[in-house]
């Protein structure tokens, strides 16, 4: 069995969110065994984003909550570029228990409060949307706001992981043809030595953008096929557990879709041993076996 920094028991399961947690609680130079005791008064943003990420890796959303709400004066402030992006961890949170009229208010209020270009907040405006999507949430006319935001960056050559997230606001918005061109622009790859870029773009984020196209166009067969293998290798191309777990939400939920159950089950106990009390997670194994679940 494994231990943290505080000599707390964690499962095998959960080593890599353990290293994160315990390089968080070094950060903060934390000695006791209460993880909101703080010495020296920390206000740097970085360990305050580290702990968001391990709680949410953790699956500890009510402590989640509490850390970005009681910590929020440290990484809220308009001069911090991660304003955004901590908003989006909180977010996250707030999705998780189900309280998705929380998620929109944050969305409006924090995620695209005005209509920045940043890609950083673009990338967490698309994921979040396409999240709520998932679950069913109807989200009005947020896609076409996006999705004109992102026509100054996505261009298929530049960083392929925020191309991937400019193809969920066209599709969103009923852009297909800007879909099709961010899907047609990725795959022109000059013949020759490929650039580590041009390796990312046609092994993981080719993939990636097919299926979540095949996804939105409902061929839900031809979303698992392309999302399944790159599960294991999205890693390579950037961007944290957090933004790629969009991944396996889709892929779960295109194996609900297609009629997948035994696959369905399998993806949904994967992520249960991880995180045995998410609400997300216990509606796609109900959903796997044909129950309805409330919330």
């Amino acid at each position: 069995m494994m231990k943290d920094l505080q000599g707390n028991s964690i499962s095998e399961a959960s080593a890599e969110a353990v290293d994160y947690y315990n390089q968080a609680v070094s950060a903060f130079n934390i000695y006791t065994g209460d993880p909101f005791s703080l010495v020296n008064n920390a206000i740097e943003v970085s360990p305050h984003f580290a702990m968001a990420h391990v709680l949410e890796m953790q699956g500890r959303v009510t402590e989640g909550v509490t850390w970005m709400a009681t910590r929020e004066p440290y990484w809220s402030d308009n001069d911090n570029f991660f304003k955004v992006h901590n908003w989006w961890h909180r977010a996250l949170y707030y999705q998780e228990l189900g309280q998705e009229d929380v998620v929109l208010g944050i969305y409006d209020n924090h995620i695209r409060n005005g209509d920045s270009t940043v890609v950083l907040e673009l990338v967490d405006a698309s994921a979040m949307l396409w999240r709520l999507n998932l679950e069913g949430v109807e989200v009005g006319d947020r896609w076409d706001e996006l999705a004109d935001c992102w026509q100054v960056h996505a261009d298929g050559h530049s960083y392929t992981f925020n191309d991937w997230h400019a193809v969920m606001a066209y599709l969103g918005a009923g852009r297909d043809i800007d879909a099709g061109q961010v899907l047609k622009d990725c795959k022109n790859i000059k013949p020759g030595i490929e650039s580590e870029m041009q390796q990312w773009t046609r092994q993981t984020t080719l993939p990636l953008i097919e299926g979540f196209i095949a996804f939105w166009r409902k061929d839900y067969q031809t979303a698992i096929e392309r999302l399944y293998g790159a599960r294991f290798i999205a890693n390579s191309f950037g961007g944290s557990h957090a933004q790629r777990d969009i991944i396996d939400l889709t892929l779960i939920e295109a194996a609900i879709r297609a009629g997948q159950p035994e696959l369905a089950r399998a993806l949904a106990n994967e992520r249960l041993a991880l995180k045995p009390n998410s609400r997300l997670n216990q509606g796609f194994l109900a959903r796997s076996k044909g129950r309805a679940v409330s919330g």
